[in-house]
């Protein structure tokens, strides 16, 4: 069975990098599926291998998320691994690599496929057969759609989307007989409506933004790193793997659904004795972006041209004091522009 890692609790005093998790999110593992979406067979297999190496910890996802919530300090370099919509290479490829290695990992599925028998699917007994063995089966939805899409033009979507995922949740209990109350968003795509009624139905919810989980994050739009395509090396994600949360309020964030093609994000940043924010930087789909600051703490930053109908996302990143790791923030902007 594969072991749920227990995080032993270190004291209090510890750095806050030690309540750092960063979570890694993949799609398929496969040579023959779509590059952006896709790991390559041993590009997992060195990721994997590179973690050990390195020393890092592969937590269970729920456990350590609820540990950093409670202001438990995790080990230092602490990393969750998800998969999303439950593609086939994940129970074939994925999982018996990472069953060999005892490591834990979570699959948030979309149910329907499944149901329809889709090929290129994992099936509900083999995602059974990985729940007994101590996979964590979550949560994404009956269908993949783009929950909020309607949520300017129709009064009623929220309630279309509420059946969405009660009745995929319904679905999960059915079938692998536990649903745990974690959730991710399709193509990461949510709005502060959204957010709240999660909130109130107890789930931790998780989107597709780039960066570090820690204890002022928002709980209903938790970031992944991409772990894929262009990001699966080594090279690439050892940056990613080490950052820490910029240091400020996440809850405070903008809705990132918003009608401006130009949306401006302002931030109000926490004292830090680690973050370096004179050398703050912040990029716009990939290219950089002037950074206006108000304050010592506090700056704006506004896309230079319009942004087109669809998702963006905005990255800030302060290297630490010593020169790495770095701090980061993610914004996404679901543009809808009447």
């Amino acid at each position: 069975m594969l072991k749920k890692c227990l995080l032993p609790l270190l004291a209090l005093s510890a750095p806050a990098s030690a309540q750092t998790l960063n979570i890694l999110l993949y799609h398929h593992v496969a040579d023959d599926t779509p590059a952006v979406t896709s790991t390559k067979v041993a590009d997992f297999i060195a990721q994997l291998d590179n973690f050990e190496q390195q020393g890092y910890e592969i937590v269970d996802l729920e456990q350590a998320v609820k540990q950093v919530q409670a202001g438990k300090p995790l080990e230092k370099r602490s990393i969750a691994l998800t998969f999303d919509d439950g593609f086939k290479s994940v129970c074939d490829t994925a999982y018996p690599e990472l069953k060999k290695r005892g490591l834990p990992f979570t699959v948030f599925v979309t149910t329907n496929p499944i149901d329809d028998n889709y090929q290129g699917y994992c099936s509900w007994d083999e995602l059974k057969e990985m729940a007994d063995n101590g996979v964590t089966i979550a949560n994404h939805t009956l269908d993949h759609g783009h929950l909020v899409s309607k949520a300017l033009k129709d009064d009623n979507w929220l309630e279309a989307v509420k059946s969405n995922i009660n009745d995929a949740q319904a679905k999960l209990e059915q079938k692998i007989g536990h649903a745990p109350m974690i959730f991710a968003y399709p193509y990461g795509e949510y709005n502060n409506e959204l957010k709240l009624w999660l909130k109130e139905q107890g789930y931790i919810a998780f989107g597709q933004q780039s960066g570090s989980v820690g204890t002022t994050s928002d709980w209903q739009a938790l970031p992944r790193f991409n772990a894929a395509g262009n990001y699966a090396s080594i090279s690439s994600l050892r940056f990613k793997i080490n950052a820490s949360a910029l240091p400020l309020d996440y809850a405070t964030l903008p809705d990132p659904q918003t009608t401006s093609s130009q949306p401006e994000l302002n931030i109000t940043l926490l004292e830090s004795n680690e973050a370096y924010y004179p050398h703050l930087q912040c990029f716009i789909n990939g290219q950089p972006i002037d950074v206006s600051w108000k304050s010592d703490l506090e700056f704006s930053v506004t896309p230079p041209e319009p942004l087109s109908n669809g998702r963006h996302r905005l990255n800030c990143t302060a290297p630490h004091r010593n020169g790495s790791p770095f701090f980061w923030l993610s914004q996404q902007w679901l543009v809808d522009a009447q």
